[in-house]
Formats: structure tokens, sequence, C-alpha cells
């Protein structure tokens, strides 16, 4: 009885795959909310305050976060929930932590869709300050 030839086993390499997304660009948006509810600045205790807004000592803003993110060849702008209502005169430490608490709202948004977690850095002050837009 003669063995059946032995044959070589031929190892390909898997080509490496591409993410299913890639991001872009992150930035965080200030900007001016042009509908804020400011009925709250009509109860009592809230009299002189209405009195600055109305002599326009401050206004209302939102934040959010927004990343372009290339998903199967076509770039998309993908965003946070966004937190509009902001008193423009809260102090940048506040907006801030308003804006870290959108980034990483949209960094699970991100993750979610497939953008690999090397792309999305860890959420901080420094890092968010970095990627702030202010248009308010």
């Amino acid at each position: 009885m003669s063995n059946p030839p032995q044959t070589r086993r031929r190892v390909v390499a898997a080509s490496a795959r591409k993410p299913p997304a890639e991001l872009q660009s992150i930035r965080v948006v200030v900007e001016h909310d042009p509908d804020p509810d400011v009925s709250f600045l009509e109860q009592d205790e809230f009299e002189d305050r209405l009195a600055a807004y109305k002599r326009g000592e401050f206004d209302f803003v939102g934040v959010r976060a927004e990343a372009e993110v290339v998903i199967e060849g076509v770039v998309q702008t993908l965003t946070s929930g966004g937190l509009w209502g902001i008193e423009s005169d809260s102090g940048e430490e506040y907006i801030e932590s308003v804006a870290v608490e959108e980034y990483e709202q949209l960094r699970k948004v991100l993750k979610t869709v497939g953008v690999p977690t090397a792309q999305l850095p860890a959420a901080s002050a420094d890092q968010v300050r970095e990627w702030m837009d202010w248009r308010a």
C-alpha cells in the first residue's frame, strides 16, 4: 500500500480590514441659542436676572459635539444631542464641563458606528478645550 503524496499547505495572510467608519475631525460647538426658554426668569426670585437679560447683559447658548466621519465612502456629520439654554455668563469652566459630557455622548455614538477606539481620545477638559469652536 502506497502513501498518498503529501501536499504543502499554503498560508495566505488575510488582508487588513478597513474599519467600517473613519474619523475625520471632531469639534465642540458653543453657539447662540436662537429660541431659549426664559420662562423661569419670570418667577419672583429671578426678577434681577430677568432685568439683566432684558438689558442684554447675558444671553443663552447651546453646546454640542460634532464629528465628521467617513462611512462607506460618504462623509457624514454626527452630533451629540446638545444641551441648550445655558446662560452665556455661566463661566468657561461650566461650559467646558458640558462640552466634555457632550463629547462623551458623541464618543459612544462613534464607537457604535465602528470608529476605532484608537481614533477616539478620552474626554478631558484640556482635550475638549482644543476642539471648542465658540460661535456665540
